[in-house]
């Protein structure tokens, strides 16, 4: 239904509560469902097991945040020299005038870099989707914000697919529970204060590392304290 690259996660008891989330969400007849928000709770303190308490879900994103800054930095060019500037600047003019879907994925692969790692994998598709839905109005902020909700989903379908697959009694329920996680991701992401980007030409530098730490810090500590 969807998740064949999905992995198996650690089976520690962590992962296992998890696991068992994901399996209620989706189970019809589950003794005490779980709701979409748990499971993403219960999925970043999971993800925090081996990355130290102190750094928290956030040391499992490091990769993430640096194409954070490559697709902050593309924006800002896209922004103010055009389409056919921004590309031509990273070496893609090759690239110019492509349909959507040829240009995103050969962009998405461009701007995350050859890693084949599962976090390259999700920032991968995660990149793909904002340049096939975002194409027409290059925003940094936005891009760069959206691109991180994205990312978390992507990672979070990687690791719990396949207890989310086995529990889903269809590909319908399937789907509808998969897009409700995202929904949850997302809308946290929209809800957190804004704070001035970088200017364009710093987005490769410290201030966006820091602007893009901030702000992935600030989405996943809301979505390790969702009730419901």
């Amino acid at each position: 239904m969807g998740t064949s690259s999905a992995r198996r996660p650690p089976s520690t008891r962590l992962w296992r509560l998890a696991r068992g989330a994901a399996t209620r969400y989706l189970a019809p007849e589950a003794p005490a469902p779980a709701f979409a928000g748990e499971v993403v709770a219960r999925y970043l303190t999971a993800l925090r097991e081996g990355s130290g308490q102190e750094a928290g879900a956030l040391a499992s994103f490091r990769q993430t945040r640096k194409v954070s800054q490559e697709l902050g930095a593309f924006a800002a060019l896209a922004q103010s020299q055009g389409w056919a500037g921004a590309l031509t600047a990273r070496g893609l003019q090759d690239l110019a005038g492509q349909p959507p879907e040829v240009l995103a994925p050969a962009l998405a692969a461009a701007l995350s870099g050859p890693g084949a790692d599962l976090e390259a994998a999700a920032a991968r598709a995660a990149l793909t989707s904002i340049l096939m839905e975002e194409a027409a109005a290059p925003d940094p902020a936005r891009w760069v914000a959206r691109f991180l909700a994205g990312a978390l989903y992507s990672r979070l379908a990687l690791d719990l697919g396949e207890s989310l697959e086995a529990a889903a009694p269809a590909c319908r329920p399937f789907r509808a529970g998969a897009a409700g996680l995202r929904t949850v991701i997302e809308a946290s992401a929209q809800t957190l204060p804004p704070a001035p980007p970088p200017a364009p030409e710093h987005w490769q530098g410290a201030a966006g590392w820091l602007w893009v730490t901030s702000f992935l810090e600030g989405l996943l500590q809301q979505l390790s304290n969702f009730k419901r």
